[in-house]
């Protein structure tokens, strides 16, 4: 097997993990009940980036495809940050006595207008982000697992566009 040829089969895998990450969300969403929060679903878009821009790469080849595989992996990696402070909203709702209804960690700066209030409402969680951040597949917290997810796809990537590289050498 040649080097392109092992480069685009873990790309490849990372599409089906991705794929089979969705469908587990929606059905944990639809046969579940679990609602998702905002964070749920700035996360499923990361996936869904992840997910075309490898398969985008596919239709290039050379510096394209490595340059659409490395930003899939910075979509990779942004998604595990969003599962990573979803997990530290999650922990900050279990130090507070009060109910967490809502999180929030950031004030909107008042010189950036509406861009920064949505700003704010973006990294902060409500009571939902906290709640999501603690549901369990399989005993083990679903942030837990998308971290995982992400960061495994983004280091695949790597691995395959470093392939690429070698192959062009």
């Amino acid at each position: 097997m040649t080097v392109t040829r092992r480069a685009s089969w873990l790309a490849g895998l990372v599409i089906c993990a991705g794929i089979l990450a969705f469908a587990l969300v929606l059905w944990l969403q639809f046969a579940r009940a679990e609602q998702p929060c905002s964070l749920c679903v700035y996360q499923r878009l990361a996936d869904l980036a992840v997910i075309l821009i490898v398969a985008m790469g596919f239709f290039w080849q050379g510096g394209i495809r490595r340059g659409l595989w490395i930003l899939a992996a910075l979509y990779a990696l942004a998604g595990a940050a969003l599962a990573g402070w979803q997990w530290h909203l999650a922990q900050m709702a279990k130090a507070r006595l009060d109910s967490c209804a809502a999180v929030q960690v950031f004030e909107g700066n008042p010189a950036l207008g509406s861009w920064g209030k949505a700003f704010a409402a973006t990294l902060s969680g409500h009571g939902s982000c906290a709640l999501a951040g603690t549901r369990t597949l399989a005993g083990w917290p679903v942030t837990h697992w998308s971290i995982l997810f992400f960061l495994g796809c983004a280091v695949i990537l790597l691995i395959a566009q470093h392939l690429l590289g070698r192959a062009r050498s």
